[in-house]
């Protein structure tokens, strides 16, 4: 089941747009432009840090770019500092999205755990053995979404449907050109997942 999107500056009752507003006591040490960081009143370890985006949204992906841009840039303050005053070894950047990942509350947050040497923080990720005729189709589905959705987006910027500045343009140029670059394994096991390159390129052709 898909979760509900919920975008606006704030939402009624969430907890996180409640401490931005300020309706709610939170121990800040951190605050740019589009992103606030308060300490974590039950962290996993002394110091734990949750960076929260000032405007409401359920998951990332539907997070505006200069907030994400805001956010990465709290992340990496707020690392540097960590590092510095507590003098710990490690950090962990942690972001749950839905409630499958451990997401508890409907606004995007990330969770920055300093880490230290015999903690009792455990963050196992299991590894499995796949074929590698699955990772190949796994590989040519996701590119392709990358290019069709960039396709799209050339389409919009050309079209005047969405207005964005010459670097975003630009990017999204370097993008497909980048993705166009993929190299198809010597022996690609034949799915009916395979990228139509002709058909590519003939959407290319229309762009240009």
């Amino acid at each position: 089941m898909v979760e509900k999107q919920i975008n606006s500056e704030t939402e009624p009752k969430c907890l996180f747009c409640e401490i931005i507003k300020g309706t709610i006591p939170a121990l800040k040490i951190y605050e740019n432009e589009g992103a606030i960081g308060v300490l974590n009143i039950k962290p996993a370890n002394k110091g734990q840090v949750l960076i929260i985006p000032k405007q409401h949204h359920l998951f990332l992906q539907t997070v505006p770019d200069d907030i994400v841009f805001s956010i990465m840039n709290a992340i990496k303050a707020v690392t540097t500092i960590l590092s510095q005053v507590l003098q710990c070894p490690g950090i962990t950047v942690m972001y749950n999205m839905g409630s499958s990942a451990g997401q508890k509350i409907g606004h995007v947050s990330f969770d920055i755990i300093p880490r230290y040497a015999g903690d009792a923080v455990k963050i196992e990720v299991p590894e499995t053995q796949v074929k590698e005729n699955d990772l190949i189709d796994m590989q040519r589905m996701i590119v392709k979404a990358f290019q069709e959705s960039t396709i799209k987006l050339l389409k919009a910027i050309k079209s005047g449907e969405i207005k964005v500045s010459d670097d975003v343009k630009a990017q999204a140029e370097k993008t497909l050109e980048m993705l166009e670059k993929q190299k198809p394994p010597k022996n690609p096991l034949k799915s009916d997942k395979n990228i139509d390159m002709m058909k590519l390129e003939e959407e290319l052709g229309k762009i240009n």
